[in-house]
Formats: structure tokens, C-alpha cells, sequence
């Protein structure tokens, strides 16, 4: 059955939607002041990188991850945002933080220290499958830098929509799964509308222009395109061949959870060549498509909160989805924290959107055309001629842009008080509509804008925000400091303390931890 607004209100569902919950996880580079990637280990100062709950390193050892809780008030989710990256920038020594999702200037793979977790058993998983990447993809793809953004509605709304569509034969659990399953194939389809408008990543060093042809060169160093929104997204970024043959379905949590799992066991014939030791050192934890779930690379993945030790495909059988991870969205260099308030707020519209708009499975045809919107949009997305797939047929992606956004100003009219954010999605929807209006007014476009007035080169533009950014949080006044750094304290003794308990061998850990798969 088809969700409508007046449904959703008549049912009470509406008046839940102030407990929508979100979560950011931003990725940084640390960069010397020069704009070169540090070379340091993970500041000690910034505690454990594999305990501490709101500072974490992704890749490796300067690509920083700073995880917010969730929050059900966006502005309570920037804040404490804010507040990590002012303890952070306030602890570091003569470093500072890439604003660029595209990385610096990076002469080769060994100039990039892959993370390292300590001797637990659990830390040593998490850099011989950094190792694995490395092998697989290039330690440089590893530096490019993006936000997640979490989302999920509460339970109690999903509940509303279990009984407007009379789903009582099926269990809650499955029923919330279906309804998360169906925001995610829309967001597919209408993933190029949020690329368009917020891609942040037209730029690039020329230390990746041998993975691309086609693009400009910028006079001082550099390369970018003309009309390009968000080139992280493309084959300069996390993109993979391999993977993109998987098709993993997301028409049901079954068919998710059984395509997952032939990724997991299959093995690959060019991850088989790579071995799994290298002079006795293990350099992958096995040859499989993927070695782990976390490698699966999507713009946007049903995901659950997972114990350690567990794996997450075991826990969303068993369990169900708990919420959506957005894979898609570029750093906004203008934003000293990466993100403004307007992305989060057209993002929470857009999955609302998402939700109410009918939602068929994903067909083999239409794959390849999403799959081609993609491709179009982030290389090409701000040229006035675009065009794109719509219901089998191409059209313009600027009228389809303007088409959608005014749904989405509808929508908000329809929501009226049933949301505290209201007014922000309102004026968010406002800012879109000029950007459509004016494409120099998106992210992408004023950084080529920057980049052609000011003949900035991709390194010194990088250079010129990652100092205005690092003044502006030198003078901040965090209210959370004292929070971050005793949880910088406690991750350094609960680490020593997984550390002094250990037992297995590390291959009879990972045989049982690869083993657990089912």
C-alpha cells in the first residue's frame, strides 16, 4: 500500500517525527601546515583509536573520524560536532585538517601510514583489513574523506505505518526493515537531486590524474571539471569494478543479507593472486569479494548497531534494520565542521520524500539507468544541458531538479507543526531553489569558481580554508572539552585492559571471527 501525508497525519504517525534520530561521522585528513598528510602516529592526546567512541582514525593513521551520538534536534548533532572539532584542532601540534574530501597533493602510497589499533586481536583485524585495501584498491582512494550521515525514525512512527497498511500478519521487526528497504531504493533514484546540490568535490591534486582522463588542468596544479559536482563519487573515488558487478539487492532484507553473504564467501581470483601473507605477514584477512561487511561500498546501506566481535550481516538477521548510513556526502569546505545545517535539513526532506513516494524493487533495467544518472551527475551535473533517466525516458536534470524541490516545499507545507524542524526544512528548500536558479551558488560551483578567479591551484585552495578553519577553532570555546579528553583517558586504559585479556592466537580469533558469517 502507498504512504500519503494525509494518511500519516490522520494516524498520529506525523506527530514522531520530532524523534527522528541523526548521527554524523566525518572524516579528515591531517595535513602539516604546508598541506602535506601528516606523518605522525594518531596524536596520543586524542586517546585510543580503537575505543574511544567519538575520536576514531578511518583508513589510517591522519585520516581522523570524529562520530557524534544521535540526537532527535539537528542543531544538538551540529554542536557537539563543533565541540569534537575544537578539541581536536586544539590538541593537535603544527597540524591541521584537510577541508577537501579529495585528498592533498600525495606523491605515493608509502607516503600513507595505515592505521594501527594496538596487539588485541580486535585491532589487529581492523589494520590487516586497512592492509587489504590497501592492496586492493591503493592507500591513496583510502584518503579521500566524506561524512556519514544516520538516520532513523522511531519506532513508534514505524508502528503508525504498520497500521495504515495493515501489515499485522508480518512481524514489527520485518515491517521495519520493509520500510527502511523502500526509503533506500527511492534515495537511488534521487541520489543525483542531493549531488547536484551539495557535491563538494569538482577538484582534484594531480597526484590522481592517472586513474582519469578529460579533465582541466588548473594553472598552479590540479586538475577538475568543468561541470562536475562531486568527483569522489566516480572513478576517482570509491568506486569498484569488482563490487559494482555484485548488484546487491536491497528489495528485501532476505535478498540483502543473502547477496551480502556471497560477497563475503566468494572468493576473487584477483584477491586470490594478492595472497593472503606476503613474507609471512598477513597483508588481507581472507580473498573473499569483500573481506569484510564494512567493505561493501554503497551511497547508502541498511545498517544496525553491532556488538564487538559480532558481524553486522548476523545481527540484521536476527534483528532487523535500524537505520539508514548516507555514504553520499562530500566535506562542504565552507563550513569550518564540514556540513551546514541546510544539508542535513534537505536530507531529512528528501528521505521523508523517499518514504512517501511509491517504492517498487529495482529491476535490472532500472539499476543500469540509476547507474548512469550517477555517473552523469557527478561528473557533469551543473551543465544547463543535462540529461538523465526519469521513468525510462531522458530528460532535463535541471527541470527535474526544480520538479522535485517544489514537491518537497509542498511536502513542508503539508507537515505543517507536526515537526520542530519545520522552519529549517523550509528555509532549506528556499536555499536549494536558488542554487537551480544560479548553479554557481552550489558547493561545487563556487569551489570552481575559487579555483578559476583566484588561479588557486587544488593544493593552496586546500591549504587557504585549512587555515581559516584552524584560526577559527584555535579561538572556540568548547562546553564539551572536559568530556572529550576524559574519554580520551579511559579509551587508552580500556584498550590496555582488551590488551592484558586476550587468550586466542590472533589466527584462531580471526578463523572463529570469519567463521561466524551464516
Amino acid at each position: 500500500m502507498h504512504l500519503n501525508l494525509k494518511d500519516l497525519g490522520l494516524s498520529g504517525a506525523l506527530g514522531h517525527l520530532k524523534d527522528i534520530r541523526r548521527g554524523l561521522e566525518k572524516e579528515s585528513l591531517r595535513v602539516d601546515l604546508n598541506g602535506n598528510i601528516s606523518k605522525k602516529d594518531h596524536p596520543e592526546s586524542l586517546g585510543s583509536a580503537l575505543t574511544n567512541s567519538y575520536i576514531t582514525t578511518d583508513f589510517s593513521e591522519a585520516l581522523l573520524e570524529l562520530v557524534t551520538p544521535t540526537f532527535n534536534k539537528t542543531q544538538d548533532c551540529l554542536d557537539f560536532l563543533t565541540d569534537l572539532h575544537s578539541y581536536v584542532h586544539q590538541s593537535l601540534k603544527d597540524e591541521m585538517l584537510w577541508p577537501l574530501s579529495m585528498p592533498c597533493f600525495i606523491e605515493s602510497d608509502d607516503e600513507i601510514k595505515i592505521g594501527k589499533y594496538g596487539n588485541s586481536n580486535s585491532g589487529k583485524i581492523k589494520s590487516i583489513y586497512r592492509k587489504g585495501l590497501s592492496h586492493r584498491y591503493g592507500s591513496k582512494m583510502q584518503a579521500i574523506a566524506g561524512i556519514h550521515y544516520n538516520f532513523s525514525f522511531s519506532d513508534n512512527f514505524i508502528k503508525k505505518i504498520q497500521e495504515i497498511k495493515g501489515d499485522s500478519d508480518k512481524s514489527f521487526k520485518q515491517v521495519k526493515s520493509d520500510v527502511y528497504l523502500g526509503v533506500a531504493r527511492n534515495f537511488k533514484r534521487y541520489e543525483w537531486l542531493y549531488f547536484l546540490l551539495f557535491g563538494a568535490s569538482p577538484s582534484f591534486s594531480e597526484s590522481f590524474s592517472d586513474k582519469v582522463k578529460g579533465f582541466k588542468k588548473i594553472s598552479n596544479g590540479g586538475l577538475y571539471g568543468e561541470h562536475s559536482t562531486s568527483l569522489r563519487m566516480g572513478d576517482l573515488g570509491y568506486i569498484s569494478q569488482i563490487q559494482d558487478d555484485l548488484n546487491i539487492s536491497i528489495n528485501s532484507i532476505d535478498e540483502y543479507i543473502k547477496d551480502l553473504k556471497g560477497a563475503l564467501t566468494k572468493k576473487h581470483h584477483r584477491y586470490e593472486e594478492i595472497g593472503e601473507f606476503l613474507e609471512e605477514e598477513r597483508i588481507q584477512l581472507n580473498t573473499s569479494i569483500i573481506q569484510i561487511e564494512n567493505e561493501y561500498y554503497s551511497t547508502i546501506r541498511p545498517k544496525r548497531v553491532c556488538p564487538s566481535g559480532e558481524r553486522p550481516i548476523n545481527i540484521l538477521r536476527s534483528e532487523g534494520i535500524e537505520y539508514l548510513e548516507l555514504r553520499c556526502v562530500d566535506l562542504d569546505p565552507f563550513s569550518p565542521i564540514g556540513i551546514e545545517r541546510s544539508q542535513i535539513d534537505f536530507l531529512d526532506l528528501l528521505l521523508l520524500l523517499c518514504l512517501i513516494k511509491e517504492s517498487p524493487p529495482l529491476d535490472k533495467e532500472e539499476s543500469t539507468y540509476l547507474k548512469e544518472n550517477h555517473r552523469r551527475v557527478i561528473n557533469y551535473g551543473r551543465s544547463p544541458d543535462l540529461q538523465i533517466y526519469f521513468e525510462k525516458k531522458e530528460v532535463n536534470a535541471i527541470k527535474l531538479a526544480k520538479s522535485l524541490i517544489n514537491q518537497m516545499g509542498e511536502t513542508c507545507q503539508e507537515l505543517g507543526h507536526f515537526s520542530s524542524e519545520i522552519d529549517h526544512w523550509i528555509k532549506s528548500v528556499k536555499k536549494q531553489e536558488e542554487k537551480i536558479k544560479n548553479l554557481e551558488l552550489t558547493p561545487s560551483g563556487k569551489l570552481i569558481k575559487k579555483i578559476i578567479k583566484k588561479g588557486l591551484s587544488h593544493q593552496d585552495l586546500g591549504v587557504g580554508i585549512a587555515s581559516e578553519h584552524s584560526d577559527f577553532f584555535q579561538h572556540y570555546s568548547g562546553s564539551l572539552q572536559d568530556e572529550f579528553k576524559k574519554e580520551a583517558l579511559m579509551s587508552t586504559e580500556k584498550q590496555a585492559n582488551i590488551e592484558s585479556e586476550e587468550e586466542l592466537s590472533f589466527e584462531d580469533y580471526l578463523k572463529e571471527f570469519l567463521n561466524k558469517v551464516s
